[in-house]
Protein backbone atom coordinates (compact mmCIF):
# COMPACT_ATOMS: atom_id res chain seq x y z
CA UNK A 1 0.00 0.00 0.00
CA UNK A 2 2.63 2.15 1.05
CA UNK A 3 5.07 1.93 -2.39
CA UNK A 4 1.51 2.23 -4.14
CA UNK A 5 1.17 5.74 -2.50
CA UNK A 6 4.68 6.51 -3.48
CA UNK A 7 4.27 5.82 -6.84
CA UNK A 8 1.01 7.81 -6.97
CA UNK A 9 3.01 10.67 -5.37
CA UNK A 10 5.88 10.50 -8.18
CA UNK A 11 3.57 10.21 -10.58
CA UNK A 12 1.48 13.55 -9.76
CA UNK A 13 4.80 15.10 -9.20
CA UNK A 14 6.01 14.51 -12.68
CA UNK A 15 2.80 15.83 -13.93
CA UNK A 16 3.44 19.38 -12.81
CA UNK A 17 7.28 19.10 -13.66
CA UNK A 18 6.16 20.90 -17.63
CA UNK A 19 4.00 23.25 -15.71
CA UNK A 20 6.11 24.30 -13.21
CA UNK A 21 8.82 24.58 -15.91
CA UNK A 22 6.98 26.83 -18.26
CA UNK A 23 5.70 28.92 -15.44
CA UNK A 24 9.56 29.61 -14.34
CA UNK A 25 10.22 31.72 -17.62
CA UNK A 26 6.27 33.24 -17.94
CA UNK A 27 5.08 36.22 -16.65
CA UNK A 28 2.65 36.38 -13.64
CA UNK A 29 0.84 39.08 -11.71
CA UNK A 30 -0.11 38.49 -8.25
CA UNK A 31 -3.62 39.81 -6.18
CA UNK A 32 -6.32 38.93 -4.07
CA UNK A 33 -3.84 35.59 -2.93
CA UNK A 34 -3.25 34.09 -6.23
CA UNK A 35 -0.74 34.25 -8.65
CA UNK A 36 -1.82 33.93 -12.46
CA UNK A 37 0.72 32.77 -14.86
CA UNK A 38 0.39 34.18 -18.45
CA UNK A 39 2.08 33.90 -21.25
CA UNK A 40 5.50 35.77 -23.10
CA UNK A 41 4.20 36.65 -26.59
CA UNK A 42 6.52 36.34 -29.93
CA UNK A 43 6.14 40.61 -29.64
CA UNK A 44 7.15 40.50 -25.85
CA UNK A 45 3.62 41.57 -24.54
CA UNK A 46 2.60 39.63 -21.50
CA UNK A 47 -0.86 38.21 -22.00
CA UNK A 48 -2.99 36.64 -19.22
CA UNK A 49 -5.84 34.71 -20.61
CA UNK A 50 -9.23 33.60 -19.75
CA UNK A 51 -8.76 35.18 -16.26
CA UNK A 52 -12.32 34.12 -14.09
CA UNK A 53 -14.12 37.82 -12.94
CA UNK A 54 -17.66 36.40 -11.59
CA UNK A 55 -18.73 32.91 -10.22
CA UNK A 56 -20.04 30.38 -13.79
CA UNK A 57 -23.69 31.21 -14.25
CA UNK A 58 -24.52 27.63 -14.52
CA UNK A 59 -27.57 25.96 -12.85
CA UNK A 60 -29.93 28.08 -10.50
CA UNK A 61 -27.09 31.02 -11.20
CA UNK A 62 -28.25 31.20 -14.70
CA UNK A 63 -30.50 34.35 -15.98
CA UNK A 64 -29.31 35.66 -12.31
CA UNK A 65 -27.04 38.67 -11.78
CA UNK A 66 -23.13 37.87 -11.97
CA UNK A 67 -22.22 36.67 -8.72
CA UNK A 68 -18.80 37.15 -6.60
CA UNK A 69 -16.17 34.60 -7.29
CA UNK A 70 -15.10 32.58 -4.01
CA UNK A 71 -11.66 33.72 -2.40
CA UNK A 72 -8.69 31.77 -4.24
CA UNK A 73 -5.25 31.24 -3.39
CA UNK A 74 -2.56 29.70 -5.05
CA UNK A 75 -1.25 29.65 -8.66
CA UNK A 76 -3.59 29.98 -11.83
CA UNK A 77 -2.91 28.87 -15.40
CA UNK A 78 -3.89 31.98 -17.99
CA UNK A 79 -2.51 30.64 -20.79
CA UNK A 80 -5.80 29.82 -22.49
CA UNK A 81 -8.77 31.86 -23.77
CA UNK A 82 -11.81 30.48 -22.20
CA UNK A 83 -15.02 29.57 -23.88
CA UNK A 84 -17.37 32.09 -25.94
CA UNK A 85 -20.35 32.56 -24.37
CA UNK A 86 -23.77 30.56 -26.28
CA UNK A 87 -24.12 31.60 -29.62
CA UNK A 88 -24.95 30.64 -32.93
CA UNK A 89 -23.09 30.51 -36.19
CA UNK A 90 -23.71 34.64 -36.45
CA UNK A 91 -20.18 35.56 -35.70
CA UNK A 92 -18.64 32.94 -38.72
CA UNK A 93 -21.45 34.03 -41.01
CA UNK A 94 -20.46 37.92 -40.89
CA UNK A 95 -16.72 37.16 -41.27
CA UNK A 96 -17.18 34.75 -44.50
CA UNK A 97 -19.22 36.85 -45.90
CA UNK A 98 -16.97 39.95 -45.62
CA UNK A 99 -14.27 37.16 -47.15
CA UNK A 100 -15.90 36.11 -49.78
CA UNK A 101 -16.13 40.01 -50.63
CA UNK A 102 -13.09 40.28 -50.48
CA UNK A 103 -11.90 37.30 -53.02
CA UNK A 104 -11.13 34.87 -50.43
CA UNK A 105 -12.54 31.54 -49.80
CA UNK A 106 -14.98 31.81 -46.78
CA UNK A 107 -13.82 28.23 -45.81
CA UNK A 108 -11.38 30.16 -43.90
CA UNK A 109 -13.13 30.93 -41.09
CA UNK A 110 -13.71 27.75 -38.98
CA UNK A 111 -16.75 27.57 -36.59
CA UNK A 112 -16.32 28.29 -32.87
CA UNK A 113 -14.97 25.07 -31.48
CA UNK A 114 -15.11 25.99 -27.86
CA UNK A 115 -18.45 27.30 -26.14
CA UNK A 116 -19.70 26.78 -22.60
CA UNK A 117 -22.37 28.99 -20.18
CA UNK A 118 -19.10 28.80 -18.30
CA UNK A 119 -17.92 31.99 -19.86
CA UNK A 120 -17.73 34.89 -17.88
CA UNK A 121 -13.96 35.51 -18.07
CA UNK A 122 -11.57 38.44 -19.04
CA UNK A 123 -8.40 38.46 -21.00
CA UNK A 124 -5.72 40.94 -20.30
CA UNK A 125 -2.81 42.28 -22.86
CA UNK A 126 0.55 44.13 -20.36
CA UNK A 127 3.87 45.20 -21.42
CA UNK A 128 4.78 45.34 -17.88
CA UNK A 129 3.27 43.51 -15.33
CA UNK A 130 3.60 44.79 -11.88
CA UNK A 131 1.67 47.12 -9.64
CA UNK A 132 4.51 50.08 -10.20
CA UNK A 133 3.47 50.94 -13.56
CA UNK A 134 0.18 52.58 -13.35
CA UNK A 135 -0.12 52.19 -17.52
CA UNK A 136 -3.36 53.62 -19.15
CA UNK A 137 -6.40 51.23 -19.40
CA UNK A 138 -8.21 49.85 -22.41
CA UNK A 139 -11.17 47.66 -22.07
CA UNK A 140 -12.81 46.46 -25.03
CA UNK A 141 -16.70 44.97 -25.66
CA UNK A 142 -17.22 43.51 -28.74
CA UNK A 143 -20.36 43.82 -30.85
CA UNK A 144 -22.33 41.42 -32.24
CA UNK A 145 -26.17 42.47 -32.11
CA UNK A 146 -25.58 40.92 -28.26
CA UNK A 147 -25.98 37.72 -29.79
CA UNK A 148 -22.37 36.63 -30.89
CA UNK A 149 -19.14 37.72 -30.60
CA UNK A 150 -16.14 36.57 -28.16
CA UNK A 151 -13.21 38.25 -26.63
CA UNK A 152 -10.47 37.06 -28.27
CA UNK A 153 -11.20 37.01 -31.78
CA UNK A 154 -8.17 37.27 -33.83
CA UNK A 155 -8.71 41.24 -34.82
CA UNK A 156 -9.38 41.95 -30.57
CA UNK A 157 -6.12 40.91 -29.73
CA UNK A 158 -4.40 43.50 -27.88
CA UNK A 159 -0.83 42.94 -28.09
CA UNK A 160 -0.43 45.94 -30.85
CA UNK A 161 -1.88 48.36 -28.82
CA UNK A 162 0.07 46.94 -25.42
CA UNK A 163 2.88 47.53 -27.19
CA UNK A 164 2.78 50.98 -27.04
CA UNK A 165 2.47 51.17 -23.04
CA UNK A 166 -1.26 50.52 -22.54
CA UNK A 167 -2.79 47.77 -20.89
CA UNK A 168 -5.77 46.49 -23.05
CA UNK A 169 -8.41 44.15 -21.30
CA UNK A 170 -10.99 42.17 -23.39
CA UNK A 171 -14.27 40.88 -21.52
CA UNK A 172 -16.76 37.75 -22.02
CA UNK A 173 -20.43 38.53 -21.38
CA UNK A 174 -23.56 36.82 -21.73
CA UNK A 175 -25.23 37.19 -24.89
CA UNK A 176 -28.93 36.90 -26.63
CA UNK A 177 -31.49 34.64 -24.72
CA UNK A 178 -28.90 33.97 -21.92
CA UNK A 179 -27.55 37.95 -21.49
CA UNK A 180 -30.77 40.01 -22.43
CA UNK A 181 -33.68 37.88 -21.23
CA UNK A 182 -36.86 38.30 -19.21
CA UNK A 183 -40.04 36.38 -18.43
CA UNK A 184 -42.94 36.63 -16.56
CA UNK A 185 -42.52 33.02 -15.10
CA UNK A 186 -38.52 33.96 -13.85
CA UNK A 187 -39.65 37.29 -12.34
CA UNK A 188 -36.93 39.06 -10.40
CA UNK A 189 -34.62 36.31 -11.30
CA UNK A 190 -34.13 38.01 -14.99
CA UNK A 191 -33.61 41.40 -15.48
CA UNK A 192 -33.40 41.52 -19.14
CA UNK A 193 -29.74 43.26 -18.41
CA UNK A 194 -27.38 40.23 -17.92
CA UNK A 195 -24.94 40.94 -20.06
CA UNK A 196 -24.74 44.86 -18.81
CA UNK A 197 -24.34 43.48 -15.15
CA UNK A 198 -21.72 41.12 -16.50
CA UNK A 199 -19.84 43.91 -18.07
CA UNK A 200 -20.17 46.17 -15.05
CA UNK A 201 -19.30 42.86 -12.74
CA UNK A 202 -15.75 43.02 -15.08
CA UNK A 203 -15.42 46.50 -14.46
CA UNK A 204 -15.23 46.31 -10.85
CA UNK A 205 -12.96 43.35 -11.09
CA UNK A 206 -10.58 45.75 -13.28
CA UNK A 207 -11.07 48.82 -10.69
CA UNK A 208 -9.61 46.35 -7.96
CA UNK A 209 -6.86 43.89 -9.52
CA UNK A 210 -5.61 46.01 -12.96
CA UNK A 211 -2.66 47.37 -11.18
CA UNK A 212 -1.36 43.97 -10.13
CA UNK A 213 -0.88 44.26 -14.27
CA UNK A 214 0.50 47.59 -14.46
CA UNK A 215 -2.81 49.21 -14.94
CA UNK A 216 -4.46 52.62 -13.60
CA UNK A 217 -7.32 51.89 -12.20
CA UNK A 218 -8.17 55.90 -12.23
CA UNK A 219 -7.47 55.89 -16.06
CA UNK A 220 -9.70 53.45 -17.50
CA UNK A 221 -11.05 53.78 -21.23
CA UNK A 222 -13.95 51.68 -22.47
CA UNK A 223 -13.97 51.28 -26.09
CA UNK A 224 -16.46 48.63 -28.73
CA UNK A 225 -18.16 48.58 -31.23
CA UNK A 226 -21.11 47.85 -32.96
CA UNK A 227 -23.68 46.29 -29.40
CA UNK A 228 -20.46 46.85 -27.44
CA UNK A 229 -20.64 50.56 -28.72
CA UNK A 230 -24.45 50.75 -27.71
CA UNK A 231 -23.87 48.71 -24.42
CA UNK A 232 -20.71 51.44 -23.56
CA UNK A 233 -23.21 54.11 -24.27
CA UNK A 234 -25.44 52.50 -21.34
CA UNK A 235 -22.70 52.06 -18.97
CA UNK A 236 -21.97 56.02 -19.64
CA UNK A 237 -25.32 56.42 -18.20
CA UNK A 238 -25.82 53.86 -15.38
CA UNK A 239 -25.13 54.83 -11.52
CA UNK A 240 -23.87 51.50 -10.86
CA UNK A 241 -20.82 52.17 -13.52
CA UNK A 242 -19.91 55.46 -12.36
CA UNK A 243 -16.65 55.78 -11.12
CA UNK A 244 -15.56 52.77 -12.94
CA UNK A 245 -14.06 54.37 -15.95
CA UNK A 246 -12.85 57.16 -16.81
CA UNK A 247 -13.75 58.16 -20.92
CA UNK A 248 -15.25 56.05 -23.23
CA UNK A 249 -14.95 54.73 -26.92
CA UNK A 250 -17.95 54.46 -29.00
CA UNK A 251 -17.24 52.59 -32.95
CA UNK A 252 -20.70 51.99 -34.65
CA UNK A 253 -22.96 52.16 -31.73
CA UNK A 254 -26.25 51.62 -32.54
CA UNK A 255 -27.77 54.30 -30.39
CA UNK A 256 -31.65 54.56 -31.93
CA UNK A 257 -34.63 54.81 -29.54
CA UNK A 258 -35.40 50.59 -30.42
CA UNK A 259 -31.84 49.70 -29.14
CA UNK A 260 -33.09 49.66 -25.39
CA UNK A 261 -36.51 48.46 -24.11
CA UNK A 262 -38.64 47.84 -20.98
CA UNK A 263 -39.23 45.53 -18.41
CA UNK A 264 -42.85 44.57 -19.15
CA UNK A 265 -41.66 44.89 -23.02
CA UNK A 266 -38.69 42.59 -22.70
CA UNK A 267 -40.77 40.09 -20.87
CA UNK A 268 -43.65 40.14 -22.95
CA UNK A 269 -41.14 39.35 -25.81
CA UNK A 270 -39.72 36.23 -24.01
CA UNK A 271 -43.09 35.11 -22.97
CA UNK A 272 -44.04 34.79 -26.86
CA UNK A 273 -40.77 32.43 -27.28
CA UNK A 274 -42.39 29.80 -25.47
CA UNK A 275 -45.29 27.91 -24.16
CA UNK A 276 -47.32 30.36 -22.27
CA UNK A 277 -47.51 27.57 -19.29
CA UNK A 278 -43.81 27.08 -18.98
CA UNK A 279 -42.34 27.61 -15.99
CA UNK A 280 -39.26 28.44 -13.91
CA UNK A 281 -38.31 25.29 -13.52
CA UNK A 282 -38.55 23.70 -17.20
CA UNK A 283 -37.10 27.41 -18.88
CA UNK A 284 -33.89 26.42 -16.05
CA UNK A 285 -33.93 22.79 -17.70
CA UNK A 286 -33.37 23.72 -21.22
CA UNK A 287 -29.93 23.41 -22.18
CA UNK A 288 -27.79 26.10 -23.82
CA UNK A 289 -28.13 24.45 -27.13
CA UNK A 290 -32.00 24.62 -26.92
CA UNK A 291 -31.98 28.20 -26.43
CA UNK A 292 -29.80 28.71 -29.77
CA UNK A 293 -31.55 26.50 -31.64
CA UNK A 294 -34.69 28.52 -30.36
CA UNK A 295 -32.88 31.95 -31.19
CA UNK A 296 -31.79 30.75 -34.43
CA UNK A 297 -35.18 29.53 -35.40
CA UNK A 298 -37.49 32.26 -33.84
CA UNK A 299 -34.92 35.36 -34.05
CA UNK A 300 -32.81 35.53 -37.28
CA UNK A 301 -30.54 38.41 -37.45
CA UNK A 302 -32.46 40.03 -34.15
CA UNK A 303 -30.66 42.77 -32.18
CA UNK A 304 -31.30 41.64 -28.04
CA UNK A 305 -31.86 45.11 -26.93
CA UNK A 306 -31.14 45.90 -22.81
CA UNK A 307 -33.43 46.81 -20.59
CA UNK A 308 -32.48 50.31 -19.96
CA UNK A 309 -33.37 54.13 -20.21
CA UNK A 310 -32.26 55.55 -23.76
CA UNK A 311 -28.72 56.33 -24.25
CA UNK A 312 -28.94 60.31 -24.13
CA UNK A 313 -25.28 61.87 -23.11
CA UNK A 314 -22.34 60.36 -21.41
CA UNK A 315 -20.84 61.82 -18.58
CA UNK A 316 -17.21 61.27 -19.28
CA UNK A 317 -15.20 62.22 -22.22
CA UNK A 318 -16.37 60.93 -25.05
CA UNK A 319 -14.93 59.97 -28.88
CA UNK A 320 -17.54 58.95 -31.24
CA UNK A 321 -18.15 58.14 -34.58
CA UNK A 322 -19.47 55.52 -37.11
CA UNK A 323 -18.09 54.33 -40.93
CA UNK A 324 -19.68 55.75 -43.98
CA UNK A 325 -21.72 52.67 -45.21
CA UNK A 326 -22.80 51.20 -42.18
CA UNK A 327 -25.77 49.51 -44.06
CA UNK A 328 -24.17 48.76 -47.23
CA UNK A 329 -23.51 44.78 -46.84
CA UNK A 330 -26.40 44.41 -45.14
CA UNK A 331 -28.76 45.43 -48.09
CA UNK A 332 -31.25 44.03 -50.54
CA UNK A 333 -28.87 43.16 -53.89
CA UNK A 334 -32.54 43.59 -56.38
CA UNK A 335 -33.78 46.61 -57.18
CA UNK A 336 -37.35 45.65 -55.89
CA UNK A 337 -35.78 45.01 -52.68
CA UNK A 338 -33.92 48.27 -52.17
CA UNK A 339 -36.87 50.41 -53.28
CA UNK A 340 -38.92 48.94 -50.60
CA UNK A 341 -36.17 49.18 -48.45
CA UNK A 342 -36.49 52.71 -49.06
CA UNK A 343 -39.88 53.07 -48.86
CA UNK A 344 -39.70 51.78 -45.27
CA UNK A 345 -36.99 53.81 -44.09
CA UNK A 346 -38.91 57.04 -44.98
CA UNK A 347 -42.30 55.52 -43.45
CA UNK A 348 -43.87 57.80 -41.05
CA UNK A 349 -42.48 61.17 -42.75
CA UNK A 350 -44.55 63.30 -44.15
CA UNK A 351 -44.22 63.68 -47.69
CA UNK A 352 -42.44 67.12 -48.09
CA UNK A 353 -39.35 65.61 -45.76
CA UNK A 354 -39.44 62.44 -47.70
CA UNK A 355 -39.13 64.03 -50.81
CA UNK A 356 -35.75 66.32 -48.90
CA UNK A 357 -34.70 63.35 -47.81
CA UNK A 358 -34.83 61.21 -51.00
CA UNK A 359 -33.08 64.36 -52.84
CA UNK A 360 -30.25 64.26 -50.17
CA UNK A 361 -29.62 60.22 -50.91
CA UNK A 362 -29.26 61.29 -54.61
CA UNK A 363 -26.64 64.25 -53.76
CA UNK A 364 -24.61 61.35 -52.14
CA UNK A 365 -24.98 58.43 -54.81
CA UNK A 366 -25.86 57.75 -58.45
CA UNK A 367 -26.66 54.26 -57.73
CA UNK A 368 -29.21 53.07 -55.61
CA UNK A 369 -28.09 51.07 -53.14
CA UNK A 370 -25.73 53.91 -52.17
CA UNK A 371 -28.84 55.78 -51.67
CA UNK A 372 -30.38 53.34 -49.15
CA UNK A 373 -27.15 52.89 -48.01
CA UNK A 374 -27.02 56.30 -46.77
CA UNK A 375 -30.27 57.05 -45.59
CA UNK A 376 -30.45 53.67 -43.57
CA UNK A 377 -26.35 54.57 -41.95
CA UNK A 378 -27.53 57.64 -41.29
CA UNK A 379 -30.96 56.97 -39.19
CA UNK A 380 -29.22 54.19 -37.23
CA UNK A 381 -25.46 55.34 -36.96
CA UNK A 382 -24.16 58.48 -37.99
CA UNK A 383 -27.59 60.94 -36.50
CA UNK A 384 -28.26 59.38 -33.37
CA UNK A 385 -24.05 59.69 -32.79
CA UNK A 386 -24.36 62.92 -32.87
CA UNK A 387 -26.96 63.46 -30.79
CA UNK A 388 -25.19 61.86 -28.47
CA UNK A 389 -21.73 64.05 -29.37
CA UNK A 390 -24.17 67.28 -29.14
CA UNK A 391 -25.98 66.19 -25.79
CA UNK A 392 -22.86 65.33 -24.67
CA UNK A 393 -21.24 68.06 -24.88
CA UNK A 394 -23.98 70.31 -23.82
CA UNK A 395 -23.06 68.17 -20.50
CA UNK A 396 -19.52 69.63 -20.59
CA UNK A 397 -17.86 66.78 -21.19
CA UNK A 398 -15.09 66.92 -24.56
CA UNK A 399 -16.29 65.16 -26.98
CA UNK A 400 -14.49 64.08 -30.57
CA UNK A 401 -15.91 62.78 -33.38
CA UNK A 402 -15.36 60.68 -36.20
CA UNK A 403 -16.46 59.10 -39.78
CA UNK A 404 -14.05 56.46 -41.02
CA UNK A 405 -13.72 56.30 -44.75
CA UNK A 406 -11.19 53.77 -45.75
CA UNK A 407 -12.41 51.12 -48.78
CA UNK A 408 -10.23 48.44 -48.75
CA UNK A 409 -8.57 47.99 -52.36
CA UNK A 410 -10.19 45.62 -54.52
CA UNK A 411 -14.38 45.28 -56.20
CA UNK A 412 -15.84 43.81 -52.90
CA UNK A 413 -18.34 46.42 -53.10
CA UNK A 414 -18.64 46.76 -49.50
CA UNK A 415 -17.53 50.23 -48.90
CA UNK A 416 -16.37 51.33 -45.72
CA UNK A 417 -18.51 48.52 -43.73
CA UNK A 418 -19.65 48.11 -40.31
CA UNK A 419 -16.96 46.86 -38.52
CA UNK A 420 -14.46 48.20 -40.81
CA UNK A 421 -12.66 49.63 -38.64
CA UNK A 422 -11.71 47.68 -36.24
CA UNK A 423 -8.44 45.96 -37.35
CA UNK A 424 -7.18 49.90 -38.06
CA UNK A 425 -7.91 50.10 -33.93
CA UNK A 426 -6.27 46.81 -33.27
CA UNK A 427 -3.23 46.85 -35.83
CA UNK A 428 -4.51 43.25 -36.49
CA UNK A 429 -5.49 41.89 -40.11
CA UNK A 430 -7.31 39.25 -41.23
CA UNK A 431 -5.64 37.12 -44.17
CA UNK A 432 -8.18 37.93 -46.78
CA UNK A 433 -8.23 41.55 -46.55
CA UNK A 434 -6.58 43.44 -49.01
CA UNK A 435 -4.17 46.53 -48.21
CA UNK A 436 -2.34 49.27 -49.52
CA UNK A 437 0.68 51.05 -47.74
CA UNK A 438 -1.63 53.71 -46.77
CA UNK A 439 -3.84 51.08 -44.68
CA UNK A 440 -0.85 50.59 -42.70
CA UNK A 441 -0.60 54.66 -41.96
CA UNK A 442 -4.17 54.90 -41.21
CA UNK A 443 -3.86 52.09 -38.55
CA UNK A 444 -1.00 53.84 -36.80
CA UNK A 445 -3.09 57.18 -36.76
CA UNK A 446 -5.82 55.60 -35.53
CA UNK A 447 -3.90 54.29 -32.84
CA UNK A 448 -2.02 57.07 -31.81
CA UNK A 449 -5.69 59.01 -32.17
CA UNK A 450 -7.63 56.34 -29.58
CA UNK A 451 -4.24 55.79 -27.17
CA UNK A 452 -3.92 59.32 -26.55
CA UNK A 453 -8.02 59.95 -25.74
CA UNK A 454 -7.30 56.76 -23.19
CA UNK A 455 -3.99 58.51 -22.00
CA UNK A 456 -5.43 62.35 -21.12
CA UNK A 457 -8.97 62.21 -22.76
CA UNK A 458 -7.95 64.15 -25.93
CA UNK A 459 -6.48 62.36 -29.12
CA UNK A 460 -4.48 64.92 -30.47
CA UNK A 461 -0.74 64.09 -30.43
CA UNK A 462 2.40 64.69 -31.95
CA UNK A 463 2.33 64.56 -35.71
CA UNK A 464 -1.35 63.73 -36.11
CA UNK A 465 -3.44 65.88 -37.88
CA UNK A 466 -5.70 68.11 -35.65
CA UNK A 467 -8.48 66.41 -34.14
CA UNK A 468 -11.19 69.23 -33.31
CA UNK A 469 -13.33 69.12 -30.46
CA UNK A 470 -17.27 69.24 -30.81
CA UNK A 471 -19.22 71.54 -29.33
CA UNK A 472 -22.82 72.76 -28.44
CA UNK A 473 -22.30 75.09 -31.04
CA UNK A 474 -19.31 73.69 -33.81
CA UNK A 475 -20.01 69.77 -35.00
CA UNK A 476 -16.55 69.07 -36.78
CA UNK A 477 -16.36 65.58 -37.74
CA UNK A 478 -12.88 64.04 -38.11
CA UNK A 479 -12.41 61.75 -41.58
CA UNK A 480 -10.57 58.79 -40.95
CA UNK A 481 -9.06 57.42 -44.47
CA UNK A 482 -10.98 58.27 -47.47
CA UNK A 483 -10.13 61.05 -49.98
CA UNK A 484 -11.76 64.50 -47.39
CA UNK A 485 -8.54 66.04 -45.32
CA UNK A 486 -9.42 65.89 -41.58
CA UNK A 487 -10.51 69.66 -42.03
CA UNK A 488 -13.42 68.89 -44.30
CA UNK A 489 -16.64 67.75 -42.81
CA UNK A 490 -18.19 65.06 -44.34
CA UNK A 491 -21.48 65.38 -45.90
CA UNK A 492 -24.34 65.92 -43.04
CA UNK A 493 -27.36 63.50 -43.02
CA UNK A 494 -30.50 65.83 -42.82
CA UNK A 495 -31.09 64.52 -39.36
CA UNK A 496 -33.82 66.64 -37.98
CA UNK A 497 -35.46 65.63 -41.30
CA UNK A 498 -35.48 62.03 -39.82
CA UNK A 499 -36.25 62.39 -37.11
CA UNK A 500 -40.25 60.84 -36.91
Amino acid sequence: MRGRLIWHALALLAACLPALARAEGEPAATFAGQTVIGVREADGVASFRGIAYARPPLGPLRWMPPQPLADRTGTVDASRFAPACPQGEGNARWYRRVAQAMGADPALVPPLSQISEDCLYLNVWTPQPGAGARLPVMVWIHGGSNENGYPHEPNYRGGVLARQDVVVVSIGYRLGLLGFFAHPALGADASGRQGLLDQIAALRWVKAHIAAFGGDPARVTLFGESAGGTDIALLAAMPAARRLFARAIIESGYLAPDGVTDLPAARRFGAGLFDPAITAERLRALTWQDLIALQDRKLPGHFHTPVAPAPRRAYVPLLIGSNADEYRMYLPSDEAGLRAALVEELRGLSRRKALQVRRWAARQSRDLVGQVDAVSSAKAFHCPAARMATATAGASQPVHVYRFARVRPGGHGLGAYHGAEIPYVFGTDDAWLPAAQEDAALSRQMQQYWLGFARTGDPNGPGLPRWRQWTSVASPIQTLGGRSTPDIKPAQPPCALLDR
